[in-house]
This record gives C-alpha cells, structure tokens and sequence, in this order.
C-alpha cells in the first residue's frame, strides 16, 4: 500500500514539474500573431517561395516518453513561430538521443554505540527534449505574383 502511494505521489511531482518552454529572435519581417494550428512543421526548405521570420528554440521535459517529449518541444516551437507570425517551421534539428529519464538507487547503512540504521533513496531526472529551427513564412502560390504569359505574335 505504502508503495503504491509513493509511486502515485513521484508520478504526480512529476507530471507536476514538467514543462516546455522556447524562445525566437526575429531576424525578417515580423507579422501579426497566428493560430498555431495553420504553422506546419518541415524536415527541409519548403518546394515554394518563403521568406525567413526568425530563428526559434524549445525544449520540454513533458511526457513520458522521449518522443512524447520531442513531440511537446515541437508544439512549443510551433507556438513560438505563430507568435512571431510564421506560418511555418523548418526543423534544423530532430536528435537522434534527445532527452530521457535517468534513475539513481542509493542505501546506507550507518552503525554506532547507538544500534544500526539503513536507508534506501531514489531519484528520477527528466532530461528534455530540444530542438531548433527557423521560423519562416510560405507565400500561398494565390498570393504569389502572377507571371503574364507573354503573348506569342507570329
């Protein structure tokens, strides 16, 4: 029963303490706040015209899992492109090893004039997930400026 509670109370610390957070820094044409439901996320430069807004990083410690905390460190650095007006992400990095969990186990055992005592401790640390990339706008091609078909004389 004991242990049943101390594990509920360390899952609940640290489901707690977990977070994600990031930050950008605007190096093209900021625009006004988006949803962060239209940014998209890309492995590499998008095939259409874009424009760089900015440079963006997040990391979390969210999740249990490595990729359920990559997954929160991406929605982070999502809501930092929407913030900023980019409508798009291109991810300059996906660790292969980022983040984890490490676990320690220490006893003791300690004796004097006094009797003997022990002890048992553990520990968890969540190590979190981060990632970079650059925040960028993607013209729509209905936005694009349109290019006249020159007209062919014979």
């Amino acid at each position: 029963m004991f242990m049943k509670k101390g594990l509920s109370l360390c899952a609940s610390a640290i489901l707690l303490t977990a977070c994600a957070s990031g930050s950008h820094v605007v190096t093209g044409t900021q625009r006004a706040a988006i949803d962060v439901e239209v940014v998209k996320v890309y492995s590499e430069a998008p095939k259409t015209e874009y424009e760089v807004v900015g440079s963006i990083e997040a990391s979390s410690s969210r999740g249990m899992t490595q990729q359920g905390r990559m997954d929160s460190a991406i929605e982070a650095l999502k809501e930092e492109a929407a913030e900023i007006g980019a409508n798009g992400i291109i991810v300059s990095n996906f660790p292969n090893h980022s983040g984890g969990i490490s676990t320690q186990v220490s006893t003791g055992i300690s004796g004097g004039s006094r009797g003997f005592s022990s002890g048992l401790g553990t520990g968890i640390t969540i190590h979190p997930a981060a990632v970079k990339g650059t925040a960028v706008y993607v013209f729509d091609v209905a936005e694009l400026p349109s290019i006249k078909n020159p007209t062919l004389t014979q």
